[in-house]
């Protein structure tokens, strides 16, 4: 591979930096909540197309000039990356220690070895399950990225030193590759965005996009300065089209973040001595350029801990305090510690290079993996904190094994059995994630009784019959499970007595309440002939009809009610004691019954029916103005929305009087 395949020669180029000050600023903004930023998220992939160019260029020069080696290109890339992301990880740590709750200190541990490892990516993907702790209060999430890149950089460059001797193959094995990983972004973008967003298999087009324009692939040079104008221009427009229109509500990446990228791509090919180039070549956006790292490195954390103290989101005037107070840090760390290394007057040996990253990451990593195996380092908190605390890990102990079986499994009965033992099931529990959290109060009350159950649960399934759950974007898992949960109940003539349990605000108002808020949860069924809210509380209606008719012939206890609190108890109620603040013990009983009213309509409907009765769980936990997350000193709540181990059992009683009519007929 000669120079002559490289579009553009090796040299500063004032343009790129204001392009990457044009990919941070929205980034940061967008994390900071100003909702006009909402697509701000796509500056990471502008700095994809931006890293892939830049390396590209570099590579491509070295390896023609036969002086690559991987030491070199490897010192490089710890020089750029790691003074800083080591100073970041450094002040992360000691902020962790010193405010999170053990259950989110033991999560960051965690968080803390993948992304020294350069693998964040990979576990936040794996983090994606419906229990995870909110995005909000990782503080390496962004970390995700560097990740992506890094595992690109292990194989490109020895990818780019093998086409060498295969110049007549160089742009067939590129091209390729890139169309490969393009088509499976956006396929599988509408199967498991997580996996699309995190995994480099379905990211590697974007920094090859990059590619592209440093080897003259798909991008030619133009000599008319009049095209090379019109071309910036759309790419320009392409990135804010993407970041003013673009939300987090859409599926992404796919074929939407081809716009982003594309824009991006024109930018650096054609901005050259153009009017856009001198725009971007400009003082402030330059400047801003040149700290994109740092800033991109600590306004995250910075916005994540502040929140975490507060336990609320940002005010207007705190968004713009914190994103100020983000550019200062960033500018101190690109001038007192990114800069430098990387021009070499510090650790100025390959070696010394080397021992460092080495050593400072065995450091992060023994630490961290002893605040993981401690479970959060929980004894440098006060006792009544911890108690408190707690309750984050107080969970179903019956989840990881019976929850979410699969399909076949059903099928065939292999589903947990909870309660009395060698005696046939008289019972099943048919939910969701709410359903899971109540086993063990509805285990003991059977075991107290000497009845026998099925588990019949899968988080994150309503257990409704005939639902399309848009969320799940195609996926008929759901549908399936409650299907074949179904006629299990019916097949089994020894049950009588079904317990459905689901997330019924949710369902029939389209909206999550709690410290992680969403919108837009929107559903359908056969009958549907539109999208929205007022769609979604018909939907419920007639599916919850469907399901009862479908259990006809068993009696089915309906629990409802069930409060969701405003913030997360365990963490909030632990920090408020930790801080010494004084703060609620629940959700207010206005908020609950404005939230509860419409479900609360559509039982009343139906508790006249023969055979369905309502298990009403609000009558036990509120009293007075809020319905308590604590009680007897016992947190009651894993989670802003589930109830604990400890609080399914608080509420056993609500549920023995169904053992004792079992097997008899009303």
């Amino acid at each position: 591979m000669s120079n002559s395949y490289l579009n553009h020669t090796i040299g500063y180029r004032a343009e790129i930096d204001g392009l990457r000050a044009i990919a941070v600023l929205p980034v940061v903004l967008y994390h900071a909540g100003m909702g006009v930023f909402d697509g701000g998220f796509v500056g990471v992939d502008v700095f994809f197309v931006i890293s892939g160019y830049l390396i590209t260029l570099i590579l491509a020069k070295e390896i023609s000039q036969r002086t690559f080696s991987v030491a070199g290109f490897y010192e490089r890339r710890i020089r750029r990356l790691y003074p800083a992301l080591i100073a970041m990880f450094a002040v992360c740590w000691l902020l962790a220690m010193l405010l999170m709750m053990p259950h989110d200190m033991r999560a960051f541990a965690r968080s803390m070895i993948a992304s020294t490892a350069f693998s964040s990516n990979l576990l936040f993907w794996a983090e994606g399950g419906y229990f995870d702790t909110s995005s909000d209060l990782k503080p390496l999430l962004h970390t995700w990225s560097l990740s992506v890149e890094e595992q690109y950089y292990i194989f490109f460059p020895l990818l780019l030193l093998w086409l060498k001797t295969r110049v007549t193959r160089w742009r067939a094995v590129l091209g390729g590759l890139f169309l490969v990983s393009l088509l499976a972004c956006v396929f599988y973008t509408d199967i498991n965005v997580g996996a699309a967003f995190y995994l480099p298999v379905f990211r590697i087009w974007e920094l090859l996009l990059g590619s592209f324009v440093a080897l003259g692939i798909a991008f030619p040079r133009f000599a008319s300065i009049k095209a090379k104008n019109i071309l910036a221009v759309v790419g320009t427009v392409f990135i804010m089209v993407a970041i003013f229109t673009f939300s987090e509500q859409m599926a992404f990446p796919g074929w939407r973040a081809v716009i982003p990228c594309l824009g991006a791509a024109l930018i650096v090919a054609y901005s050259g001595g153009t009017a856009t180039g001198r725009v971007l070549s400009c003082t402030p956006l330059v400047w801003f350029g040149r700290i994109s790292y740092s800033l991109y490195l600590w306004h995250w954390p910075i916005i994540v801990f502040y929140k975490y103290y507060t336990m609320r989101e940002l005010s207007p005037i705190e968004q713009v305090l914190v994103v100020l107070l983000s550019v200062l840090i960033a500018y101190a760390s690109m001038r007192y510690i990114e800069t430098p290394f990387r021009v070499h007057r510090l650790a100025a040996s390959r070696r010394s290079v080397f021992s460092l990253a080495t050593g400072t990451t065995l450091i992060l990593l023994f630490g961290s993996f002893g605040a993981y195996l401690s479970g959060g380092l929980p004894n440098r908190l006060p006792e009544q904190v911890q108690r408190l605390a707690s309750g984050a890990r107080d969970v179903n102990p019956l989840r990881k094994t019976c929850d979410a079986r699969s399909v076949k499994q059903v099928n065939v009965g292999d589903v947990c059995p909870i309660g009395a033992e060698n005696e046939k099931p008289t019972f099943a529990i048919l939910g969701d994630s709410f359903g899971d959290a109540l086993v063990p109060g509805v285990a003991n009350a059977a075991a107290d009784t000497k009845k026998k159950g099925l588990i019949l649960t899968s988080s994150g399934c309503y257990p409704l019959l005939g639902i399309v759950d848009l969320n799940k974007r195609g996926d008929r898992t759901c549908q399936e499970f409650v299907a074949a949960s179904l006629n299990l109940i019916r097949n089994t003539a020894s049950i009588t007595d079904v317990i459905l349990v689901g997330r019924w605000t949710t369902a029939a108002m389209g909206t999550r309440f709690g410290a992680s808020s969403a919108k837009d949860w929107f559903l359908q069924d056969a009958q549907s002939t539109e999208i929205g809210y007022a769609e979604n509380q018909r939907v419920f209606s007639r599916s919850l009809a469907r399901t009862l008719a479908a259990l006809e012939g068993k009696r089915v206890h309906i629990v409802s009610y069930i409060p969701e609190q405003r913030v997360d108890p365990p963490r909030t109620l632990g920090m408020c004691a930790y801080l010494g603040r004084n703060c609620a013990q629940g959700v207010g009983i206005d908020d609950y019954n404005r939230r509860q009213q419409y479900v609360r309509q559509v039982l009343t409907g139906l508790a006249g029916q023969q055979n369905v009765s309502i298990i009403d769980i609000g009558k036990k936990l509120c009293t007075g103005a809020a319905c308590n997350a604590v009680a007897n000193g016992q947190m009651l709540y894993s989670d802003d929305n589930h109830l604990s181990r400890t609080g399914a059992i608080y509420l056993k009683d609500l549920f023995q009087p169904i053992f004792f009519e079992t097997g008899q007929q009303k």
